[in-house]
């Protein structure tokens, strides 16, 4: 019996990301923005660049996804562009702290 408890608690769980794409978007991005934050405190800006970079690419092929698909949830396509922005915001930040140091 607990093993059909834990079969419908991961069924449920992929069932919830299913319906909620945002939230895997925005870990992918986070993570991989992560990455880039790692390498740009290491000195490494080109691999700052790259990793930052297809971060934010994730969450616009996310935007491009929700516009185009049949049912278009709003609210996510709102999230993901605040994050893209604060994205975007951070990069040019941190680039300009290391324009300034150098």
């Amino acid at each position: 019996m607990p093993c059909l408890a834990r079969l419908l608690a991961a069924n449920t769980i992929s069932d919830f990301l299913r319906g909620h794409l945002i939230l895997i978007a925005l870990v992918a991005s986070a993570a991989w923005f992560y990455a880039g934050r790692q390498y740009f405190a290491k000195g490494n800006l080109f691999g700052a660049l790259l990793w930052e970079i297809i971060a934010i690419l994730v969450l616009v092929a996310f935007c491009i996804n929700v516009i185009l698909s049949p049912v278009t949830s709003w609210f996510s396509l709102g999230v993901a562009v605040v994050a893209i922005c604060v994205e975007v915001w951070l990069l040019r930040r941190w680039i300009s702290d290391a324009k300034s140091r150098a």
